[in-house]
């Protein structure tokens, strides 16, 4: 009998380590199953938490590196022309934003540089024949002809005019000034920021946004100050012109900028000989641009700043007084407005000085030529 007790015993000893090895497998089952779970979990958050996060912050430095490059670039230029060199500056600008590696790549932007843009025409004054972008249109006085007015087709043109009633010495004609202004933009095409366009135009920076939302994030030097009845008109225009280039999504682009001409004209007016004496003068800006919204902006708080009043002066955008609105400004789909602010009118003047900067720049990206 002890011989079948026995090997009943060492039968039921081998089922019961049998079932207790199978009850281990499946606890080590479903902890693994379990640990799979909470990491993907844990991946999941990471991937629709973090990673926007970590993203947004890499494209809001990439936004603020693009205004930094744009405000060092104007500064260069401004300082060439002011103090007539270095003749030759480089601005780098980065054209990708940090990523998270293996899960989320760069965001790239886009660098363009477009000269002059206006369509030519051939007009002729006296003997000579030329080809320039703007009608002609008779001056103030002597019947002559002058190159000056509005482009052939503003709509496809970025300008900038600028007219002094009296020139220096305070005699002769008006002084004009009317240039294609050519123009350096870059887009950011933010995925997780909001998606940024930076234009350089004029010596001025428009940051745009999406649904016309434009500022002047760095503006030209346009300054217009009143004191002891005195009004003073600093100001300055810039003009862009090299090849049509370029660039998307490298790390890093050099954008060159090499000083080619730069004149500075000032006014003190209409001379009277007979009581040796200036009297004031008028004074308009004119601009030709893909963002009237900023410009507008930008010079009714230069002329709400100024102390002149109202009456003195007359800001318009498309030939109205009515301001543009966003949606104006963001159905524009590539063409121009024009923006005008006028200080006095064509029979009473009310500027009493007037520095005017003129300088053209050529640009070129990548290895300078």
């Amino acid at each position: 009998m002890g011989g079948a007790n026995s090997s009943s015993a060492g039968r039921r000893y081998r089922r019961a380590r049998r079932l207790k090895g199978s009850k281990r497998g499946v606890v080590a089952v479903i902890g693994t199953l379990l640990a799979l779970l909470v990491f993907f979990a844990l991946f999941g958050i990471f991937l629709t938490e973090y990673v926007p996060l970590w993203m947004v912050d890499n494209e809001s430095q990439f936004t603020a590196q693009a205004a930094a490059s744009f405000a060092q670039l104007k500064s260069n230029l401004d300082f060439q022309y002011t103090i007539g060199g270095p003749v030759s500056f480089g601005t780098p600008f980065t054209l990708t934003s940090g990523s998270v590696p293996l899960i989320a790549a760069p965001t790239q932007g886009t660098l363009v540089f477009l000269p002059a843009n206006c369509a030519p025409q051939s007009v002729t004054v006296g003997a000579n024949t030329y080809s320039v972008p703007f009608y002609t249109a008779t001056a103030h006085d002597s019947g002559a002809n002058w190159m000056v007015g509005q482009p052939v087709s503003s709509a496809h043109c970025n300008f900038v005019n600028v007219t002094i009633g009296y020139g220096p010495g305070g005699t002769g004609h008006p002084y004009y000034q009317e240039v294609e202004t050519g123009t350096l933009q870059m887009t950011l095409p933010n995925r997780y920021y909001t998606a940024e366009t930076f234009f350089f135009e004029d010596d001025g920076v428009v940051q745009s946004q999406s649904g016309g939302y434009q500022i002047m994030a760095f503006p030209p030097p346009l300054n217009v100050t009143t004191y002891a009845g005195n009004t003073t008109v600093t100001t300055s225009f810039l003009q862009l012109y090299g090849n049509s280039t370029s660039v998307v999504g490298q790390q890093s682009q050099e954008v060159y900028t090499t000083l080619r001409y730069s004149q500075e004209t000032t006014s003190n007016g209409e001379y009277v000989a007979s009581t040796k004496t200036y009297t004031p003068t008028n004074f308009t800006f004119e601009i030709g641009t893909q963002y009237p919204c900023a410009w507008y902006s930008f010079l009714n708080g230069v002329m709400l700043q100024s102390g002149l009043p109202a009456a003195d002066f007359t800001l318009t955008y498309a030939g109205s007084t009515t301001p543009p609105t966003f949606s104006a400004c963001s159905t524009l789909n590539g063409h121009t407005a024009i923006v005008q602010l006028e200080i006095g009118t064509s029979t009473a003047g009310y500027v009493n000085y007037v520095t005017l900067f003129y300088a053209g720049a050529q640009v070129t990206l990548g290895v300078q030529g």
